[in-house]
């Protein structure tokens, strides 16, 4: 029976963004427990953010295990500064810290690249019983010499022996409370160039049983539920077998949303079952209605089957969420061009984020000559991060505040209500606050992107200030 104590931790920050009015945790580090925990591990999660208390809490842990997306990474950073002060052993993992191991490394004693559900438990082990770190696969540490040493990568997991994520590992959650959320697939078949999902988890789409969905959707059917899979409907036969299993087990949830691309609204027997389970919306990664930039994207569907999908989601009763990302090679008129078609074709909600070049993807290595800086916590989507080609970062940036306000505007609050879809009105009252607040949050963001990071705004940038280049230049 392993020793090890062991805490696993999800970087949180207070900082105002697109899914701040929705907690929805990510089912890794729940997942990471479940697994350490059927090995014997004494093992707790944290995955809401830490109170000062809890952060002391920590310090009990012999080992602590920190997961992080990029906009979050600072966080992560502080917190492992802190625990290694204490002499606890820290462990970091993620998108962010697999694409980034050397910089991870300043603050931590072990990075764990891809998924870790093999890996952190050899680790574990490796430490426990003093054994030699080179047989563990998919890890990075240094060396007593100071120098790196990566170990190569790990094998991907087989996700359907993987244990559903046992939430209730954290001391905020019970069997009564569990967050609502299901993953039911790793990987995605598209290479979108934006997106780090296929770097981590492969093209190849690997899928939990059908059965130990339904048991998770069992415990939360009551709920809302979010099927966190990156692309809930890409296999469209899989994802109808699974929706007729949820129908003849009772495991209908009060209703769902999750992910899926434009082309799969196409499938009426699809979207048929979707109704019938209650599905009230969808999130559709359109990104773009300009067919040049889509080609970019590397998106597979063409702007005339938008419409289609659109109108097709409408007629089966479900909302659409429109995913958009304006390039860097796109004039400030994009943004425009966007909220014109979503206006015109009725799309419920919408998201426009600037083009963020996220370690690990290809936009990272197109756009590393005009990033503008690498303030991490900044790389959340909202904030324009590549200098646009065509205008000013600033320009940019203000295009995209004036037309998610325009979309957001108190009028069309007012006007949102629809037969069988009157949530409308909810959700675009959320979409109006949540700029409210983003816009006040960022005020000194914005007037930086607007006199172009000169020295001056090295006191108002504080702590950050010295990772900022001049607009054009490069980060290092």
């Amino acid at each position: 029976m392993p020793n090890l104590k062991v805490a696993l931790v999800e970087a949180i920050s207070k900082a105002t963004h697109v899914y701040s009015r929705t907690y929805l945790p990510r089912a890794g580090v729940a997942t990471l427990g479940a697994v350490l925990k059927n090995l014997g591990y004494s093992c707790e999660i944290f995955i809401h953010l830490l109170s000062a208390e809890e952060e002391t809490q920590l310090e009990k842990y012999d080992v602590v295990g920190i997961g992080s997306l990029s906009s979050t990474i600072d966080e992560a950073y502080l917190l492992a500064d802190r625990l290694r002060s204490k002499k606890i052993t820290v462990v970091m993992g993620g998108p962010h810290v697999t694409f980034m191991p050397e910089e991870a490394l300043a603050h931590c004693d072990f990075a764990v690249l891809g998924e870790g559900e093999r890996s952190l438990p050899e680790l574990l082990s490796a430490i426990e019983n003093k054994r030699s770190l080179e047989s563990v696969k998919g890890i990075v540490f240094k060396r007593p010499d100071g120098s790196i040493h990566y170990t190569g990568p790990s094998d991907f997991v087989d996700y359907k022996s993987l244990p559903s994520p046992d939430f209730t590992l954290s001391q905020h959650v019970t069997f009564e409370n569990i967050p609502p959320i299901i993953t039911t697939s790793r990987g995605c078949p598209h290479d979108c160039s934006f997106c780090s999902v296929t770097s981590v988890f492969g093209r190849k789409y690997r899928f939990k049983d059908k059965e130990q969905v339904i048991s998770e959707l069992q415990a939360v059917k009551h709920r809302s539920v979010c099927f966190g899979d990156d692309n809930f409907c890409a296999n469209s036969v899989r994802t109808k077998k699974l929706l007729r299993a949820m129908i003849e087990a009772d495991a209908v949830p009060l209703r769902w949303s999750g992910q899926m691309c434009v082309e799969a609204a196409s499938d009426k027997e699809l979207l048929g079952l979707m109704k019938e389970t209650r599905c009230r919306i969808v999130y559709v990664g359109i990104e773009s209605v300009d067919p040049e930039t889509l080609k970019k994207y590397g998106k597979a569907h063409q702007v005339d089957a938008i419409k289609r999908c659109v109108d097709n989601l409408h007629e089966h009763g479900i909302g659409i969420h429109g995913m958009f990302v304006v390039d860097s090679c796109d004039k400030p008129e994009a943004a425009r061009n966007i909220v014109d078609y979503a206006i015109k074709t009725d799309i419920d909600t919408i998201q426009i984020f600037s083009v963020t070049p996220f370690p690990g993807t290809r936009s990272f290595t197109e756009n590393k000559k005009n990033i503008i800086h690498q303030q991490w916590r900044k790389y959340d989507g909202m904030h324009v991060i590549v200098k646009p080609e065509k205008c000013s970062a600033y320009d940019m940036q203000m295009a995209i505040v004036d037309q998610m306000n325009r979309f957001y505007s108190i009028r069309r609050v007012l006007t949102a209500y629809r037969k069988n879809r009157g949530w409308r009105l909810k959700y675009r009252l959320g979409g109006h606050i949540l700029m409210q607040r983003w816009v006040k949050e960022n005020k000194i963001y914005i007037e930086s992107l607007r006199s172009g990071f000169q020295a001056k705004d090295t006191e108002i940038l504080g702590e950050h200030a010295a990772v900022y280049a001049p607009l054009g230049g490069a980060t290092k």
